[in-house]
């Protein structure tokens, strides 16, 4: 007897600090474990694990340390829902290469460290 996990490929770039960037696909459980629906990126990206696989453009899988990334992009169709209970906020960042990039930030921390400084300063995410 096996025992197979469903998934789904949800389609992303992800850019790292030194200015280089992976287009691929991310395996996310068909059944996500506190809501209605698949699992969201945002919710593998939040799991405890320091090591995410990722299929690129060309079939391979590589394994993403996540610590190394600094920002995901989902693809066009692949919009991440919004999580209840999380605080989603829009940002602007500006890099020090002179780049900006616009985006959202999903969160969960107590009200009283609700602000995105409390979340970009904490070691939650």
């Amino acid at each position: 007897m096996q025992l197979k996990i469903e998934t789904i490929k949800k389609k992303a770039t992800v850019f790292f600090p030194e200015n280089s960037r992976l287009e691929g696909y991310f395996f996310v459980s068909a059944i996500a474990a506190f809501h209605e629906g698949g699992e969201l990126i945002t919710e593998l990206l939040a799991k405890d694990r320091n090591y995410i696989p990722l299929e690129t453009e060309q079939g391979e899988i590589v394994l993403l340390r996540k610590e190394n990334m600094m920002m995901v992009s989902l693809g066009e169709d692949e919009v991440d829902n919004f999580l209840p209970g999380y605080k989603q906020v829009t940002v602007v960042i500006h890099l020090l290469t002179g780049q900006s990039f616009t985006g959202k930030v999903s969160f969960a921390l107590p009200e009283t460290h609700s602000r995105l400084s409390d979340f970009l300063n904490s070691n939650v995410h």
